[in-house]
């Protein structure tokens, strides 16, 4: 099955296996310390892990589309034309609700001393 891709401006290829490969690990690294005693503890970590890497590439895909094209569209239909929403839009509204909920279980997952850096970091960038 051939990686899907999705393109901007210069041919910046945004959402492919590669970045979420990356991001996937970029969050794991967060876990390293966490004992994996509890396997079925583990295998729920991955999988959120690996929801969330993706559930972050697809809002930079999406945000870059709408850097692009705009938040709104013009379509024609027939000869009426009119104004809708970028479907980018839609698109990076419903991956940033899942990925704010899927973020805060993996914080709450963390090991409380991770879990305080992080709680810092957070209210430093305003993320409260």
């Amino acid at each position: 099955m051939a990686e899907k891709k999705s393109t901007i401006s210069g041919n910046t290829e945004i959402l492919t296996d590669a970045n979420i490969k990356k991001e996937y690990n970029a969050i794991r690294r967060m876990f390293r310390s966490v004992k994996d005693d509890d396997s079925d503890k583990m295998k729920l970590l991955e999988r959120i892990i690996e929801e969330v890497a993706f559930q972050k590439i697809a809002m930079k895909a999406a945000k870059a589309d709408m850097i692009k094209n705009g938040l709104q569209t013009t379509t024609k239909n027939a000869s009426q034309k009119f104004v809708k929403e970028n479907p980018a839009v839609q698109t990076y509204d419903k991956y940033a609700r899942s990925y704010a909920s899927n973020m805060k279980t993996l914080i709450d997952m963390l090991p409380p001393k991770q879990k305080k850096e992080i709680s810092r970091i957070m209210q430093l960038r305003g993320d409260d």
